[in-house]
């Protein structure tokens, strides 16, 4: 069965309501939060937050077919969600914290809803194991989870350092923590929707079946070039 959520994103302005089909629980490299954090890398640079922004970078991480995921007049509307996500920014003089909060909806008519986590996405993010564990992956996920991991621990001691408005050095630094975790996210996206490497597999699938079929000269050099490809990438794998 489908875990079910529901997303609200809102500023002193506006608020915008999403519904979660599907995979809405928040633990693990495929749960909700992890997409969260992945939105914040699409939405404007801290210290500007808007929830119309930000709502539409979520919509961009979560969206992959018809009826997944899809804006709604109403969050509390869906009594069928098993959490709520509530995203805010949190202004402290010149910075700009977004802030989390989950929820579990009780069951029970008249009881109050059950708080499972307030604060910072990047601390929901340590706390709900969102960096996926990538040892029996390809190599090009294991280089790209330490990056992040890393990006995430810097980030997180800088934070926990300044304590309240950086320098403009320290606010430079964090610039690019952040631009280079929003590479991060995009190119992870990209790789999620890609999958080369089961393009690879299918490519190497194809290529031993024709390999003991008569072909014109053509369709020999295109096999010589798909093996020196896929030669080329089981030795990045193996390059360690």
């Amino acid at each position: 069965m489908s875990t079910r959520s529901t997303i609200t994103v809102a500023d002193k302005h506006d608020s915008f309501d999403i519904y979660q089909h599907h995979d809405g629980y928040p633990d693990g490299p495929h749960g909700l939060v992890r997409h969260i954090a992945m939105a914040r890398r699409l939405a404007w640079d801290l210290p500007r937050f808007e929830a119309a922004d930000f709502a539409a970078a979520i919509l961009a991480v979560l969206k992959d077919r018809g009826g997944s995921t899809y804006l709604t007049k109403d969050a509390d509307l869906h009594g069928d969600r098993d959490y709520h996500y509530q995203i805010a920014p949190l202004r402290e003089n010149f910075h700009t914290r977004v802030m989390l909060t989950i929820s579990r909806p009780s069951w029970e008519k008249g009881k109050p809803d059950t708080e499972v986590f307030s604060g910072e996405i990047q601390k929901a993010v340590q706390q709900f194991d969102s960096v996926p564990e990538t040892s029996g992956q390809p190599r090009e996920w294991q280089m790209l989870g330490e990056i992040e991991g890393a990006l995430y621990r810097a980030e997180e001691e800088i934070s926990q350092w300044i304590k309240g408005t950086p320098d403009p050095d320290t606010q430079s630094v964090l610039d690019d923590l952040d631009d280079a975790g929003r590479a991060m996210c995009q190119l992870r996206h990209h790789l999620e929707k890609a999958n080369p490497w089961d393009a690879l597999k299918k490519a190497e699938t194809i290529l031993e079946n024709t390999e003991s079929s008569p072909a014109n000269r053509y369709v020999g050099i295109a096999r010589t070039e798909i093996r020196l490809a896929i030669e080329a990438h089981h030795r990045f794998q193996r390059d360690k």
